[in-house]
């Protein structure tokens, strides 16, 4: 009853806070479900009631009962209640309350038409500075970022370690957008705008929980478009003979392995979305492109090999 996300078709929560964002929602939709039930009826009641043949003179008094006055009065009291006691301690906690930096995953995100670069400070803790070319590139003047990691589109994140997140833009407004762990930032150029969360799903977690299987389209340009963006294999596809591997589980679907697969015979695939980065403010023509993928990794272990793979 606190929950209607699924209900709603929400994405599946993989965050520390977005349990209470879910519930404060599923109590708006509960008292705009009853105000339809009161107020739909009593409409048409009304329409019914007030009809013109029913009163072909109009009446000056009105109606003299206070019901619909006290009626208000509960629509107020009740929207109140959602906003002090649910709304504003949520908002509070999330824009106010930060975790301490040394517990936390400090991460640079410098959003530009259409990518998001993702940078990590090294051993020493301290970003450097970032050149103006597309793309962006650690500044080699600044000793600072020697150690510094560039990924782009790709947000790497240790499960259950809060994470504060800095964004700023070089260009137009952008909104960082993640379904997954119910955060959404505008990015504004010239300001820095810090965020944090805490995972609390894996991507292999994730990965289970979303699985499913699905259809291949028949029709090569719906087959362009689906399954939607960023799904992947959950089980190997080897050809017929054997000899070979059309996709491998954890291989991302893109349409020329669904084509293979749809011409060696096989009509329905095991698979599961990412969790995604995405932008949620019209930012020029290739708006829809910007997209990027989180990965929660299980351990540190595994975050640090994955920096360790893209120093350069």
């Amino acid at each position: 009853m606190n929950d209607l996300s699924k209900w709603m078709g929400m994405p599946l929560d993989a965050s520390g806070h977005g349990a209470e964002i879910d519930i404060m929602m599923s109590w708006v939709h509960w008292l705009m479900l009853l105000l339809f039930v009161i107020w739909a009826p009593f409409f048409i009641y009304c329409l019914w009631r007030f009809n013109a043949k029913r009163n072909p003179k109009a009446s000056y008094t009105g109606v003299k009962s206070k019901l619909s006055s006290y009626l208000e009065g509960g629509v107020v009291v009740a929207e109140a209640v959602l906003l002090v006691g649910f709304a504003f301690p949520i908002w509070a906690t999330i824009k106010n309350d930060f975790p301490a930096e040394e517990e936390s995953m400090i991460v640079n995100v410098i959003a530009e038409q259409f990518a998001w670069n993702v940078i990590y400070a090294g051993d020493d803790g301290q970003f450097g500075q970032t050149t103006l070319t597309k793309p962006i590139e650690i500044d080699t003047s600044d000793p600072r970022g020697d150690d510094d990691v560039i990924i782009t589109n790709t947000l790497h994140l240790v499960k259950d370690k809060p994470v504060i997140v800095n964004l700023t833009s070089r260009d137009v407004i952008h909104s960082f957008a993640l379904p997954n762990m119910r955060v959404k930032q505008d990015v504004i150029p010239g300001l820095e705008i810090p965020v944090w969360f805490v995972p609390k799903m894996s991507t292999s977690e994730f990965r289970r929980e979303m699985a499913k299987t699905m259809p291949i389209s028949g029709d090569q340009r719906r087959r362009a478009q689906y399954p939607p963006y960023r799904w992947i294999a959950m089980q190997d596809y080897p050809t017929a003979d054997g000899s070979d591997m059309i996709a491998e589980e954890g291989q991302r679907l893109s349409t020329r392995v669904l084509t293979q697969l749809y011409e060696a015979g096989i009509t329905e695939v095991y698979a599961a979305p990412e969790m995604e980065i995405s932008c949620a403010q019209l930012c020029g023509g290739a708006h829809y492109s910007m997209r990027g993928t989180i990965i929660v990794h299980d351990t540190q272990e595994a975050f640090d090999a994955v920096l360790e793979e893209n120093t350069f």
